[in-house]
């Protein structure tokens, strides 16, 4: 009998491309992959291409003006503000409001790669230190650059909506398509605003950040839901008292 040791050779891991379409089919194997290699450059490159076709969407289909008036309807607290205005000092604010909404969207690369660092280094401890994970900050990164995927799906589908010549009079940034709760609540406030953050597309991320983060950390699931849910509650409680103090 021959004392060969049969050597067990290693798996080849997952490429970019497939893991991003695991990401929507099969996320557990996108994320045991991570493990093996925290690559997060494909899914970063996907959000910047897809972002900036929405932008474009945004640009030509909308227009900054009736962005701006859409966003005013849809905020008593503007409306009130603006409405005690003078005609000019109105003009400026409607400017300004122009200048940040640009400045949102040409700098989304840039803002949504520093949204998922602090992301990253907000769940990173926590499921560390409070549920005794080994989650290195790598791995996270890469995972949440990969959770977020959806939201560029979203983007997609509001482009291809607004290219098709959906009304632009209702569309904001905020409800973009009718996924939300707070979609179908007409009169604007708080109520509205809160509702607005249960979106599926948001959920759809919650929970794949939720599986990543326990997969990456070693924990049980739970641990994983607890932390990027416990947070993100806290970040909508923030969300819906701002709009409601700032409009």
């Amino acid at each position: 009998m021959s004392d060969e040791t049969v050597m067990e050779q290693p798996t080849a891991g997952l490429s970019q491309v497939e893991r991003v379409v695991d990401t929507f089919m099969a996320p557990t194997k996108t994320f045991e992959d991570i493990q093996r290699s925290a690559s997060w450059w494909m899914p970063y490159v996907l959000s910047v291409l897809l972002g900036t076709l929405l932008m474009s969407a945004v640009v030509t289909k909308v227009g900054w003006q009736q962005l701006v008036d859409n966003t005013v309807q849809a905020s008593p607290t503007l409306q009130s503000k603006l409405a005690a205005l003078r005609p000019e000092s109105m003009a400026q604010v409607r400017a300004e409001m122009i200048s940040n909404f640009k400045v949102g969207l040409f700098g989304s690369p840039l803002f949504g790669l520093l949204l998922i660092l602090v992301v990253a280094l907000v769940l990173w401890p926590t499921i560390n230190f409070a549920f005794g994970g080994k989650a290195g900050f790598k791995q996270v990164f890469c995972m949440v650059n990969y959770a977020y995927l959806p939201l560029s799906l979203k983007g997609v589908i509001a482009a291809l909506m607004l290219y098709a010549g959906v009304a632009a009079e209702n569309f904001t940034l905020d409800n973009m398509l009718g996924t939300s709760v707070g979609y179908y609540v007409s009169t604007p406030g708080v109520l509205k605003t809160f509702l607005t953050q249960f979106d599926i597309f948001s959920v759809w991320v919650l929970v794949l950040m939720s599986i990543g983060l326990a997969t990456i950390a070693g924990t049980k699931r739970s641990a994983g839901y607890i932390t990027v849910v416990g947070w993100w509650f806290v970040v909508v409680l923030l969300t819906t008292v701002s709009k409601a103090v700032l409009g």
